[in-house]
């Protein structure tokens, strides 16, 4: 029975340990870890009472239309997923001033569809959104989107690939040409 206060001591410095050290506090994020934050909330809701987690990372114009959206736009924009992630990074960062910066990051998926095709049949779709990022009340916040660009890459059907057969030359040795014919003169007829 001796070993069971230190135990219990052990997992109380584990959970605060864990607690100091996995995750960052809300107050120490950089504007990268808030948009990183609130994607993280964004792709992964399953609720729409989350809608009070992408809040906390947001101010202004996008907190306002998070808030004033309706419950169906909720669940069509972050719920009923037809997406599959396939790359996140911040591609630049712009400070504007010590308190307001901007963060451009690339996102990368797989547009399944309504239909949820396949991932490999489905249009890989990247996009590259700039984001207005504020600290205020000390806590950096994203205030708007500033611009947005979007490419599509569509699957090709397996009909419309064209493939490269190599020809004589490169694999195979050239063939002989084949054998001409003699020609032969059409014969003269003596005059008389």
């Amino acid at each position: 029975m001796r070993w069971f206060p230190m135990r219990l001591m052990f997992v109380a410095l584990m959970i605060t340990g864990c607690t100091n050290m996995c995750g960052v506090k809300r107050a120490a994020m950089t504007p990268e870890q808030v948009v990183e934050g609130y994607l993280n909330v964004a792709l992964n809701m399953k609720d729409v009472s989350e809608r009070d987690k992408l809040m906390e990372y947001t101010t202004g114009t996008l907190r306002h239309a998070i808030e004033s959206a309706s419950v169906d736009t909720i669940k069509t924009a972050y719920i009923d997923r037809r997406y599959q992630i396939l790359n996140y990074s911040v591609v630049e960062r712009k400070d504007r001033t010590p308190r307001e910066t901007e963060i451009t990051f690339q996102l990368t998926y797989n547009d399944l569809g309504v239909e949820n095709t396949a991932p490999q049949d489905s249009p890989k779709v990247t996009t590259e959104n700039t984001v207005s990022v504020i600290k205020a009340n000390g806590l950096w916040m994203i205030r708007d989107v500033l611009g947005n660009k979007t490419s599509i890459d569509f699957p090709v059907s397996a009909e419309s690939r064209i493939s490269a057969r190599p020809g004589p030359g490169i694999d195979e040795p050239t063939p002989p040409p084949p054998p001409e014919e003699p020609t032969q003169e059409p014969a003269q007829e003596a005059a008389p």
